[in-house]
């Protein structure tokens, strides 16, 4: 029979086709092997059949049944079965098999690879599960220069998101975003003083946990974060004057009006101008409102540190007395972060958590494609996808030393993560599982 396998030491003799194609075959049998104990010639001791599951054929799921002699020694007793080099007897498959499923678990639902390899979801995990023990081990992604932190509900916690903004690169993912975690994590960092811009929400704990620990970080709070508390304080007068309405009415004012009170002047059509006209002659508190928000908002396209903190200064004047009170305490919330904020200009390139937002929105997408799984498995899908670990990480040159003095050049490899937006291209052509 042709040898379809291609493993070695062993040949197919029949081939039983259905739903799972069954492969039967023998071992090539060239001598009697020798007892392992006493060194005596073995004797045969009749035959066992085993089933292992193989790569799929065909797009068909595969099973080797294994027909092996054993043996026995006449001095001393010990039966033998010989053992094969392919085969994985713990997960009673072959090697080839597990190593195809390590290469795909954290690119493909559990659900998926089962169904391709007739293997049940609970051994597709197990694999998955001794993949990521592994990559704990090995894995080290070089500390970034600026580093992003956020927070992301995953699997009924909130995690800690933390990311290398200078590369756009996913750095690690934390089980709780608590001081009693973050802590630890900062204290124990390799290379902890590179990190020299750290970019994060308003949220204290952030700051505390990493001051003590980053000798040579300055936060910078992330500009989306404080935009976002203008506009929610836009939606306040909105849904202010939804509640004098009746239920149609609130649901065509929301329908009709949020949407176009929430975006840029810059980004209105000309029909989403002239609605704007007519919200500013029926809703005057509302035309105010959006005014104040517009005028928070330009502060961010001040040049400078300087223009952007008398641009602040001028909106906080010109707040209307008692009329807008989430601006009110916005403005506080800006003087209790101000240092922090206003160093948005000193950072370089202007710093933003954007990306880190955006892989907060892939690892919820993973959620939930991979309805049922652990929050261990979606930050490994996250944290060690294959394909985007290959963007942005390669060789570089470093200097060692023997003694005092550099003796030597020498190269070492550098992996920065997962690339965000490769990330963000798998899961837009359907790759993201």
């Amino acid at each position: 029979m042709f040898d379809l396998l291609g493993l070695p030491g062993v040949k197919p003799v029949d081939l039983r086709p259905g739903q799972i194609l069954t492969v039967v075959v023998e071992l090539i049998e060239e001598q009697l092997p020798i007892c392992p104990d006493c060194a005596q010639p073995l004797h045969r001791h009749g035959r066992r059949s085993s089933i292992f599951a193989d790569t799929p054929m065909q797009m068909q799921p595969v099973r080797l049944e294994i027909m092996r002699p054993r043996y026995r020694c006449e001095t001393c007793g010990k039966t033998v079965t010989p053992q094969l080099s392919f085969l994985d007897e713990k997960r009673r498959a072959t090697k080839r098999l597990v190593d195809a499923i390590r290469d795909r678990c954290l690119g493909m639902t559990f659900h998926a690879l089962a169904l391709q390899t007739g293997l049940a979801v609970n051994t597709i995990k197990n694999i998955a599960h001794d993949l990521i023990a592994e990559l704990e081990r090995t894995v080290r992604y070089e500390t970034p220069v600026i580093m992003g932190i956020d927070e992301v509900s995953l699997a009924g916690e909130y995690r800690c998101v933390v990311t290398n903004l200078a590369t756009n690169n996913v750095f690690q993912i934390l089980e709780f975003r608590t001081q009693e975690h973050l802590k630890p994590f900062f204290k124990n960092l390799p290379d902890r003083e590179r990190v020299e811009w750290v970019c994060t929400d308003m949220w204290r704990p952030f700051k505390r946990s990493f001051s003590e620990y980053l000798p040579n970080a300055r936060l910078v709070i992330d500009k989306f974060h404080v935009v976002k508390m203008a506009s929610d304080a836009l939606e306040d007068e909105r849904k202010k004057y939804q509640a004098t309405l009746t239920k149609d009415e609130r649901l065509q004012v929301k329908k009709s009006i949020r949407w176009l009170t929430l975006k840029r002047p810059g980004n209105l059509s000309p029909a989403e101008k002239k609605a704007l006209l007519v919200v500013r002659e029926t809703i005057p508190a509302l035309g105010l409102a959006y005014d104040v928000k517009e005028a928070f908002f330009r502060i961010y396209d001040e040049p400078d540190k300087e223009s952007a903190m008398r641009a602040f200064e001028a909106w906080e004047t010109a707040l209307p007395d008692d009329d807008l009170p989430k601006f009110t305490s916005l403005a506080k919330t800006v003087h209790n972060h101000y240092d922090d904020i206003f160093a948005y200009w000193d950072s370089p390139g202007r710093i933003t958590n954007a990306y880190t937002e955006c892989l907060n929105g892939l690892i919820k997408l993973a959620n939930r494609t991979g309805r049922g799984y652990s929050y261990e498995i979606i930050r490994a899908k996250t944290l060690y996808a294959k394909h985007a670990r290959k963007v942005g990480s390669g060789t570089r040159l470093i200097t060692t030393s023997q003694g005092a003095v550099p003796t030597k050049r020498t190269s070492e490899t550098i992996e920065y993560g997962p690339h965000i937006p490769t990330l963000i291209d798998i899961a837009e052509a359907g790759g993201l599982d």
